[in-house]
């Protein structure tokens, strides 16, 4: 099917449906911390209260049904939360045979156990599909009297960049930092006004059996104000197959109905016999709000792999549409172009999808 075809058809399928919640964008435009409406102080995973309330409130077209709100706690001792990500996608990719199929992209169960509310609680994010069962999070967290320091214990994301929902985007690809790669060990966290602070020290195994004595440290830092948002990470992976040291920048602006989102990292990889390799990725993206419960999503993903090579680099132009049309529902369509290297077919294919995403 020609592409100009199945995108007129995939937008008139979504509007038959219903934003990708728990981005950074929706934080730039309300000038707060990820963690006002998340459990975890870096943002995705299951909403608090008030992260409820806002999806069921503020992001949506219309509100539907007399019920109460959903808040997630069942408890003040217990609270729990959930996604599931439906899809269809059309993958075209120069001199292969087109792919088109139906999946699952990702289901998840959030659990949170307040042993001590407001102290002490217990966390787990568990990954039901596609295909089996997957444990991405579990820890123990402790938070000071103040509530503006916490420490954590066990398996969980790491705290460097933008926590996009897009693992594909080149910035979460590349450097590994996503929601398919956790990782076990300590971390420590503060939050005060405008800053927030994260550390970490894990295995560097990526959730896997640890197999040297390497360590990886994580650290992110960033300044929230009303209308903009700055900060920097730096992570270092020690390990016995080849070291590895990122560090980034990245910002967030809001002008107006639109929120802008930006962050380039430098990657340095220690290769066999003493060789280095310098990569680069980057991201520019505009999230433009045209009305309540509608996003539109545009964004440049930039990839060097190896700057002592040149012409290698990799770029991804993507457009997207998401609505949210009432609450605990919201739909997706949008495509991704990749202009690559010309001898390599996959660095230069086309993808379109559909995505119903359900949550409570």
């Amino acid at each position: 099917m020609p592409i100009r075809s199945l995108v007129a058809a995939l937008a008139l399928l979504v509007a038959a449906f219903s934003s990708a919640l728990a981005e950074p964008y929706l934080a730039v435009y309300e000038g707060m911390q990820c963690s006002a409406c998340h459990s975890h102080p870096a943002g995705g995973g299951k909403r608090n209260a008030y992260g409820n309330a806002f999806a069921q409130t503020e992001m949506l077209s219309k509100r539907v049904g007399d019920g109460g709100m959903w808040s997630g706690e069942i408890s003040k001792w217990f609270a729990i939360g959930g996604n599931l990500r439906a899809e269809y996608r059309y993958v075209d990719t120069p001199n292969q045979p087109e792919v088109s199929e139906f999946d699952v992209s990702r289901g998840t169960i959030y659990l949170e156990a307040n042993l001590i509310p407001g102290r002490v609680s217990l966390y787990v994010d568990q990954q039901f599909a596609p295909r089996g069962s997957l444990n991405r999070e579990a820890y123990l967290k402790l938070r000071s009297e103040s509530g503006k320091w916490h420490l954590a214990a066990g398996q969980f994301f790491l705290p460097y960049g933008l926590r996009l929902q897009d693992d594909s985007a080149f910035i979460r690809q590349v450097t590994g930092v996503n929601f398919n790669n956790s990782d076990r060990g300590l971390q420590a966290g503060y939050e005060s006004g405008p800053w927030s602070t994260l550390l970490s020290l894990t295995n560097g195994s990526g959730g896997a059996s640890e197999n040297d004595t390497g360590k990886q440290v994580s650290f992110i830092t960033n300044f929230v104000a009303s209308r903009w948002r700055a900060g920097l990470s730096f992570n270092f992976n020690d390990s016995d197959a080849g070291d590895r040291q990122m560090q980034n920048l990245f910002f967030g602006l809001k002008t107006g109905p639109i929120a802008w989102l930006a962050e380039i990292d430098w990657i340095n990889d220690d290769l066999p016999a003493g060789a280095d390799r310098d990569s680069l990725a980057g991201l520019l993206e505009a999230n433009w709000l045209v009305g309540k419960g509608h996003n539109l999503k545009l964004s440049y993903s930039y990839h060097d792999p190896d700057d002592g090579i040149s012409d290698n680099h990799q770029v991804r132009y993507s457009v997207i549409w998401e609505h949210t049309p009432m609450q605990f529902l919201q739909g997706r369509v949008g495509i991704h172009i990749y202009d690559g290297i010309p001898q390599v077919d996959a660095q230069n294919r086309d993808e379109l999808f559909i995505e119903l995403h359900g949550f409570f």
